[in-house]
């Protein structure tokens, strides 16, 4: 979760980042050509593309190619488990940063807008949505997001004349009726969640500007004879210090030269300015659609020819056998963005004693929930085949699918909470005589007695080959498309019940193979299940080494 997080941050960076230099890049253009008003509405552009990259990517078919797994014995070593190095994870400190960067950015944006409200002092009703203060600095204002309101500095009568005064109001009430408080309180969001980009904070300084201009644009429109006093007004303002991230300052610290010297221009011709917000419609569609396309594309799952290109070798097993291992081996993997709940980790489940001496097998179909983070809430029988088996393997098969985890299903790029039905095959034999199973979205786990001196005597861990055919890792897209081969080895780390702890690196073949290779086999490996070490007749932990042989075909490579 943690990984995906980050992920979508950066995306959200680059593409906010890219936004800006587009809109810094023509926003004078757009000024000088369709108007101040059509320039500031291409800013929609940085919000928005910022919020594509949450959404899930784009998705293409990903195509497996061949792929055969060692069935080889590894040599086994076993060392304590006090030697087992953690490997040091920075994705929660980096989310742990960022939001400690984000709250202080926040607060420090609050205690601005408080400080600057407390400044203004006591503040009284002139008219509705009109407030006159105390004091004289940072007014005329339109203060507020929520209930934004215009607030006039304590000698505006004395200070301008009737038409003025119209001028001034026209200008806030503009700022409020367009929504540029709301939109100033987004920019300050905006800020606080990419606190560490100093492109932001430029952006935004811009912004604030070209929205000052378009609503000029906007009051000048309604008075073209007043220019003249409009820049009276602007003269008599005194400028004040920029203090207010939630609101509008009449006139603030935005360059005063230039909005002046933009009162002498022609305002551009109906005509000319729909066509710029024509324009700028099509630069945030197609730019945002652009930071979503450039997202890295999910795998989605093969289809039928890809499937049989994916094939997976195991040798014997005297632990619990697989059903439908081929079917297993050739499914793909779902597409991180969308996909259906699987296997995690699966601890043993026992035959029963009693099963055994009665010869009774057959499959329990155990009903599942699963929460989002894979852990099971419930578990319990959907139903027995054939029914006589179900008083005698039914409670060992919901108690030990009690115990596992899975990978929780996937929605729109979030873990959601799921239900699945999971064959539990118990068979004495995994031969011929081994029960039918009805297909099913999770593939059969078959259950077979132990065999006589499995578990007993002493001995290093040793490997559960069933679990390959289960689970085999997928061959890397970056390896297909390098044509390039390998021989891993993993060292693993297994507790006391078979569960793998860690996967390390052990060797790889060719070494500069090893990162395109090394996050499959450890997604493979931590599905599987492995006999624990036995020592004085009890389990305990230890490592064993795996092998795994990533070959492509002669006609893939």
């Amino acid at each position: 979760m943690n990984a995906e997080l980050i992920r979508v941050l950066c995306m959200s960076v680059l593409a906010s980042s890219a936004a800006i230099i587009v809109m810094l890049t023509l926003r004078g253009w757009l000024r000088a050509r369709f108007g101040a008003r059509v320039a500031y509405a291409a800013w929609a552009l940085v919000p928005i593309a910022s919020a594509v990259a949450w959404l899930p990517p784009p998705v293409v078919v990903k195509v497996l190619p061949a792929l055969a797994v060692s069935n080889a014995l590894s040599k086994i070593t076993t060392v304590p488990v006090d030697a087992m190095q953690v490997a040091f994870d920075p994705l929660p400190w980096i989310l742990a940063m960022w939001l400690l960067g984000a709250g202080l950015a926040l607060t420090g944006l609050l205690l601005q807008q408080r400080n600057f409200v407390r400044a203004l002092g006591r503040l009284s009703a002139i008219d509705t949505g009109v407030l006159r203060a105390e004091s004289t600095s940072g007014c005329p204002a339109l203060v507020g997001a929520l209930r934004p309101r215009i607030v006039l500095p304590s000698d505006f009568e004395q200070r301008y004349d009737v038409r003025e005064r119209e001028l001034i109001l026209a200008h806030e009430q503009a700022h409020r009726a367009r929504g540029d408080a709301q939109v100033n309180a987004l920019a300050a969001l905006l800020r606080c969640i990419f606190w560490f980009n100093p492109l932001v904070y430029f952006a935004a300084s811009r912004f604030r500007f070209d929205q000052e201009l378009a609503c000029d644009a906007a009051v000048i429109s309604r008075f073209p004879e007043a220019r003249r006093r409009y820049a009276d007004a602007m003269l008599k303002t005194q400028l004040a210090v920029l203090g207010l991230p939630v609101g509008c300052h009449w006139q603030s610290s935005h360059p005063l030269k230039e909005r002046i010297a933009m009162l002498k221009h022609p305002l551009p011709g109906r005509t000319r300015v729909a066509l710029g917000f024509g324009l700028a419609t099509l630069l945030v569609v197609g730019g945002s659609y652009a930071a979503w396309a450039a997202q890295p594309a999910a795998a989605a799952p093969a289809n039928k020819s890809s499937d049989a290109n994916a094939v997976g070798t195991a040798g014997p097993s005297n632990a619990p056998a697989a059903s439908n291992a081929a079917a297993a081996s050739a499914a793909p993997e779902s597409a991180p963005n969308e996909r259906k709940a699987g296997y995690r980790a699966l601890r043993p489940i026992a035959y029963p004693a009693g099963a055994v001496a009665a010869k009774v097998q057959g499959v329990v179909y155990v009903d599942v929930r699963i929460a989002s983070d894979g852990s099971v809430t419930e578990a319990r029988v959907d139903h027995v085949d054939p029914p006589a088996a179900g008083s005698v393997l039914a409670a060992a098969a919901v108690a030990g699918v009690k115990t596992w985890t899975f990978d929780p299903a996937r929605k729109h790029g979030r873990n959601i909470a799921s239900s699945e039905i999971v064959p539990i095959g118990f068979a004495l034999d995994a031969g011929n005589d081994a029960p039918r199973v009805s297909h099913t979205a999770l593939e059969a786990i078959f259950i077979s007695p132990q065999a006589p001196g499995v578990g007993t005597v002493d001995g290093p861990p040793s490997e559960d080959v069933s679990f390959r055919v289960m689970f085999p890792p997928h061959y890397p897209q970056e390896a297909v498309r390098a044509k390039q081969s390998a021989h891993m080895t993993f060292d693993v780390l297994v507790d006391e019940q078979g569960i793998p702890q860690s996967v390390a690196v052990a060797h790889s073949d060719p070494p500069e193979a090893a990162p395109m290779f090394t996050q499959a086999s450890v997604d493979a490996i931590k599905k599987w299940h492995f006999n624990p070490a036995i020592k004085e007749g009890k389990p305990h932990a230890g490592h064993i080494e795996v092998p795994i042989d990533f070959v492509l075909r002669e006609d893939e490579g």
